[in-house]
Parts: C-alpha cells; sequence; structure tokens
C-alpha cells in the first residue's frame, strides 16, 4: 500500500481496499457480521439555515 491515501474511511477485507469518502454532513454506519463488515448505511443530512 505505497500509494497516497486520501481523507476518508478505510475498510479493508479479504485484502480488498474499500474506501467511503467524506461527506460534507451525515453518518455512516458499519453493520458487521461474523467479524467481517457486511454492509456500511450512509445517511445524508442538508443544511438549510447557513449560519452569519
Amino acid at each position: 500500500m505505497n500509494e497516497k491515501m486520501e481523507d476518508g474511511v478505510y475498510i479493508i477485507q479479504d485484502g480488498n481496499i474499500t474506501r467511503l469518502e467524506p461527506i460534507e454532513y451525515g453518518q455512516d454506519t458499519i453493520l458487521w457480521k461474523n467479524g467481517q463488515v457486511l454492509d456500511v448505511e450512509r445517511t445524508h443530512r442538508m443544511r438549510i439555515k447557513k449560519s452569519k
């Protein structure tokens, strides 16, 4: 893994790398089964009111 790593969450499973890219607002939930990642649930939040 000599490549430059970018910001994000990296899941390494069975030698394969999956990168979850950052989002501006939201939440990621990792679901596990038998010690391995089964699914990732991603919710996205949109800000309506801007800060002053």
